[in-house]
């Protein structure tokens, strides 16, 4: 009977230890099958930190943000992608293939560098809005939420069954609405920001831009002039005989005296089959050119600015310069500071919704445009400053171009509105140009102009008019100001962490 009893009591013990290890394997099967469905839904992405911003103050480094590896992940393909743009990266290449031999690094890791630096530098600008109190001023959220709804428009017309399936197929796991959200917002109020200073932390006075053109008058002059470029003749060895070139160049500049001349000159060198397939019309005349500057000039050739922007040339003189494969003739006809009218001015665009309306017939869509009309009057009813018209495009837009740059405009000149061949003109540019540079136009006048097909409104908001020298140094200027405004808040040592590996696993 004893015996029994401990075959029964050794059973009993077998049976637990095997009912132990039976839950152990299902609770390990249990984690993996977790593990593997966590992994599939793309939740990891969302969570784990990929890129670390830190920075130093007073010796002391602190961590000022954790960047996801979905939204890294978003920054890398945007990289990406402007690299293939640019050539600097082929569709076929081996992303795991080493770039720096020196480092080791990959091209993968080359590319996350650059999105990292970006995240980097985006938030340090982004710090500095919220700590001067531009968030009240900012349009991101909305901008985010414009381009959402773009987004779910291509995924659709793409034949996606949802955003997500979408974006996931662009950015790899863990990208999600939510994520692709707070992408665009971080990069809208960097962006924002950016303009921001630019348009209304720095100014300059009138003073100031006197004393930028009298330091450097040559970099606000334009010139007008003609030229001619005659080869040489290739030689054996690989260089070029000269001879008839220079003299070609010689005769055209004996004998020409003004942009006619100088045309009909280089015409009857070259003759009328060659003049025809180089350009020459009874209404071209391509050795013609107007408003180059003294930088400009020398992308021609090296020291024709020298001939052009000295003090004692006047108009017609001509000169030869010699190069190694040719000869080039200039003649000099104009030099003068760049004085032409200049505006600047913001916008504010509404989109006539029942334009774009399948039912939609040309009644609804004038009746629509109607109100469309009588909200934009009420948007502007009362006299506003720069700033209150810039947030009121970021508040009302339906354009995501003018909620970034507050609707602005600069650098518009009257040839603008001057129509051509190649410039054909609608009535509605026509009346926007006179309405620009009229004389009587002041700081803060607005004009309400419909689409001719009546999909959309724009409310225009008048800014300034300044000669162009003056625009163009002011431009310099602020660059310059902006530059070191940008230099100033990166001087705490920013720098990021990337867990390289991480991409790898997590977001494919």
């Amino acid at each position: 009977m004893a015996k029994n009893d401990k075959r029964a009591d050794q059973g009993i013990r077998a049976a637990r230890k095997n009912k132990a290890i039976v839950i152990t394997v299902i609770t390990v099967m249990a984690l993996i099958a977790i593990g593997f469905f966590v992994y599939i839904s793309g939740f990891l992405p969302k969570v784990i930190t990929g890129v670390k911003i830190t920075k130093t103050v007073d010796g002391v480094t602190q961590t000022i943000d954790n960047i996801s590896v979905a939204e890294t992940n978003y920054h890398y393909y945007q990289v990406l992608s402007s690299y293939y743009n640019y050539g600097i990266i082929s569709g076929d290449m081996d992303m795991e293939a080493v770039y720096d031999e020196s480092t080791g690094k990959t091209y993968r890791q080359f590319i996350l560098d650059q999105a990292a630096n970006e995240l980097m530098n985006s938030t340090i600008v982004n710090q500095e809005a919220e700590a001067n109190g531009y968030i009240i001023h900012s349009g991101a959220g909305r901008y985010a939420d414009l381009s959402i709804e773009s987004a779910e428009q291509t995924s659709a017309m793409y034949g996606y069954p949802s955003l997500e399936q979408y974006l996931q197929a662009l950015y790899g796991k863990g990208m999600s609405r939510r994520v692709l959200r707070n992408c665009l917002e971080r990069q809208a109020l960097t962006q924002e920001y950016e303009n921001y200073v630019r348009q209304f932390l720095f100014t300059v006075s009138e003073e100031e831009l006197n004393a930028a053109y009298d330091a450097n008058p040559l970099a606000y002059q334009r010139v007008d002039f003609d030229y001619y470029f005659f080869s040489g003749e290739l030689n054996e060895d690989g260089t070029y005989d000269l001879g008839e070139s220079v003299q070609n160049a010689e005769t055209v500049a004996d004998n020409a005296t003004d942009a006619d001349s100088f045309a009909a000159a280089v015409v009857d060198i070259i003759g009328e089959e060659t003049a025809e397939l180089a350009g020459f019309t009874e209404d071209n005349n391509p050795t013609h050119v107007e408003g180059y500057t003294n930088v400009s000039a020398d992308t021609i050739t090296e020291g024709m600015s020298d001939f052009l922007f000295a003090d004692e040339r006047v108009e017609g003189d001509t000169t030869v310069i010699e190069t190694e494969q040719g000869a080039y003739v200039v003649m000099f006809e104009e030099r003068r500071v760049n004085d032409q009218d200049t505006v600047t001015y913001r916008t504010l665009t509404l989109y006539n919704e029942a334009a774009s309306e399948a039912d939609s017939t040309p009644e609804s869509i004038a009746a629509a445009m109607t109100e469309l009309q009588a909200r934009a009057q009420s948007l502007v009813a009362t006299p506003m400053d720069s700033i209150a018209f810039a947030d009121l495009v970021k508040n009302n837009s339906d354009s995501v171009s003018e909620i970034i740059m507050g609707g602005y405009n600069e650098g518009t000149t009257a040839s603008r509105f001057e129509a051509s061949d190649t410039n054909v003109l609608s009535d509605r540019d026509t009346t926007l140009g006179a309405w620009l540079f009229d004389s009587a136009r002041v700081h803060g006048d607005t004009l309400i102009l419909p689409s001719e097909d009546n999909s959309y409104v724009t409310i225009y908001y008048f800014e300034n008019v300044v000669p162009e020298w003056m625009y163009t140094a002011r431009t310099q200027i602020v660059t310059g100001m902006v530059n070191s405004w940008s230099s100033d808040i990166l001087s705490d040592s920013p720098s990021y962490a990337i867990a390289y590996d991480l991409f790898k696993y997590l977001s494919n």
